[in-house]
């Protein structure tokens, strides 16, 4: 796989699919859930309630993992990210207003329920913007082969290296 057929797979997947299982772990304890995420480069914007799990085990440990990928019926048709980084709230009002527009853009819903008074603004009101920042993504694609995986190390967005084919595979 060429880097720049690595680049628009993974950013396929990222405007395809509407939410990633962040997996996170404080004290021993490991958590998954599903959020909607929207891409902005490298990357991944979710907002989320800083009362949450999630954001509770984050504020103690901000290291997790995530996964990205379709539902499909058949195991020749898997294909995917697994993707491992660190989150950390958006701070200051610029970047928060981009994190919401760029969200708002791929999810109206989201424009439409801070518009509308209520319950649900009130709920959406009390969210926060993070950043999702991966420092290692890999590419599972079965349509390329049973186990195919190629791996893309990032410090801050840039790569560190050449594109793998990760071993064992």
């Amino acid at each position: 796989m060429t880097p720049e057929a690595f680049k628009a797979a993974v950013r396929a997947l990222f405007a395809e699919v509407a939410a990633m299982t962040l997996a996170t772990c404080a004290q021993g304890r490991p958590w998954a859930s599903d959020v909607y995420f929207v891409a902005d480069g490298w990357k991944l914007l979710f907002f989320s309630s800083p009362g949450s799990r999630h954001c509770r085990n984050l504020a103690a440990n901000p290291a997790c993992a995530a996964t990205i990928h379709p539902v499909v019926a058949s195991w020749r048709d898997i294909h995917g990210l697994q993707l491992e980084g660190r989150v950390e709230p958006v701070e200051g009002v610029i970047a928060m207003a981009r994190a919401a527009a760029v969200y708002c853009a791929k999810f109206p819903f989201a424009k439409a329920l801070l518009e509308t008074p209520g319950e649900s603004a009130a709920k959406m009101a009390r969210v926060r913007p993070h950043a999702f920042i991966p420092q290692v993504v890999r590419l599972t694609d079965n349509r390329q082969g049973f186990g195919a995986r190629f791996i893309l190390r990032l410090e801050e967005g840039r790569p560190l290296g050449p594109l793998e084919r990760e071993a064992g595979n």
